[in-house]
């Protein structure tokens, strides 16, 4: 589970189904954004969920990294040939905690992250 997200839409009793089904997750087509915030497993956070975000097709995933006090926002996820182990996102912005972190619409276009 991700410590946020961010819905495009109110859930459909179907969407509940499925939610319920997959263990708290909605179906990828309902997230606009997903967020995940660092914690002593660093490692984990930013390599193979960040992977898994990106393979499952998660359209905007926000980082926030306290080890090194940023804010990542991570778009256009790509899923190589060579397999989801190698998935990324194509577009990632960064900035120091408590600037503004430019998200993609519809988000709010200045979004301050505080640490």
């Amino acid at each position: 589970m991700p410590d946020f997200y961010v819905r495009r839409r109110r859930a459909t009793e179907l969407d509940e189904s499925y939610r319920k089904t997959h263990k708290g997750w909605y179906p990828i087509d309902m997230i606009a954004l997903v967020g995940e915030v660092t914690s002593t497993n660093h490692e984990t956070d930013t390599g193979p969920k960040l992977r898994t975000r990106a393979a499952t097709g998660v359209p905007v995933y926000v980082l926030i990294n306290r080890n090194t006090g940023t804010a990542h926002c991570c778009t256009d996820p790509v899923t190589p040939a060579s397999g989801p182990t190698k998935a990324y996102h194509g577009n990632e912005s960064k900035v120091h905690l408590g600037e503004p972190l430019p998200l993609p619409a519809p988000a709010p276009p200045r979004t301050r992250l505080r640490p």
